[in-house]
């Protein structure tokens, strides 16, 4: 049943990319796109594959620092290299990269799964913040020009959302009240339920899930924390910069233009679909032609930062898949012992 719900989820995901690609490219000569690829400046591309590796690199060390306080040493190459599958797990079913990550560290270094998995909630919430402060950051900074772009794609949402608010209230209503009457249940019937081996794994489970959310709380390098989160991000936006230079329809674009990709495209990755895939492209070629860039010189453009991302994403991934099957069979050995403390 489980595989059958990841299947139907697999599917409309990659449905969704589709259409989206679909839509996008429904009215492009996509022959002709192609042929451009040839006058592309691949140093600037390589550059920015370089960039994104350095970037995945400062998360896994920021990824270190979070699984110390909860009793996990964790080098940043083992940390690096989950988070690296993860991204390519991120390409076949979204979100998936986030429970593939945390799977690869129990296999490699007997990392608690619920433990690590609170830390990356953790920082997905700090990643979420920081996105949300970009746009806005980046909306006060081309405000002119980003007023009817932000608007219209929030637009729909706010939209969905008012016309059924009342059904939200209700099922928000629902849910409190199956909250409250679980808490009662809980309580009374505490003593007898600690003698259920499901309730207690299950408590167990919540408290290492917790455990591991409230790791930023304890971390001993906190100065590290920051910068590292801090850098992270100015490595996303070089890497969405520099290959502004590798065409010439977009060489000339001012540097606020290389904040608005990363803004967008950050949004694109963000939504339910395999690797960004179709929204990535359909937002970045959009915000695009606000800045005097043609339609199908912004989907040439989307293309080739997408692309050399989801390229770079699995030929690693793919290294360090190789890598972790390797750990995992000198664990297994004995020769590599779990980086627990």
């Amino acid at each position: 049943m489980k595989t059958l719900k990841e299947s139907i989820k697999y599917v409309i995901a990659l449905g969704v990319a589709g259409l989206l690609l679909w839509l996008v490219f429904r009215q492009i000569d996509v022959k002709q796109m192609l042929t451009r690829l040839k006058d592309i400046n691949y140093f600037f591309v390589g550059l920015s594959m370089l960039l994104m590796i350095v970037a995945h690199l400062v998360r896994g060390y920021r990824w270190s620092l979070m699984l110390a306080p909860v009793g996990y040493k964790i080098s940043i190459f083992r940390t690096f290299n989950a988070i690296l599958v993860g991204y390519v797990a991120n390409l076949f079913l979204p979100r998936m990269g986030e429970i593939t990550r945390c799977g690869i560290l129990k296999r490699t270094d007997d990392v608690q799964f619920s433990t690590s998995f609170g830390t990356v909630i953790a920082e997905r919430i700090i990643d979420v913040f920081t996105l949300l402060s970009l746009i806005m950051l980046n909306f006060l900074l081309e405000y002119d020009l980003l007023k009817t772009f932000f608007t219209d794609l929030f637009k729909s949402k706010f939209t969905l959302i008012t016309q059924n608010l009342f059904a939200i209230y209700i099922i928000a209503g629902m849910g409190f009240v199956v909250l409250i009457i679980l808490f009662l249940l809980l309580r009374a019937y505490k003593e007898k339920l600690k003698n259920i081996p499901l309730y207690l794994k299950i408590r167990n489970l919540l408290k290492e899930l917790v455990h591991g959310i409230m790791s930023i709380r304890k971390i001993e390098n906190k100065l590290g924390f920051w910068l590292s989160t801090i850098l992270m991000w100015v490595l996303y936006f070089l890497l969405s910069f520099v290959i502004i230079f590798s065409m010439k329809e977009t060489a000339g674009l001012p540097i606020v233009a290389g904040f608005t990709i990363l803004v967008t495209g950050s949004i694109g990755m963000a939504t339910p679909v395999q690797g960004g895939i179709g929204a990535v492209h359909v937002l970045i070629s959009s915000v695009l032609v606000l800045y005097g860039i043609v339609l199908e010189d912004g989907l040439l453009f989307a293309t080739v930062l997408h692309s050399s991302q989801m390229i770079g994403t699995i030929f690693f991934g793919g290294i360090s898949l190789i890598v972790t099957v390797l750990l995992q069979r000198k664990r297994t050995r004995g020769e590599v012992p779990a980086s627990n403390t």
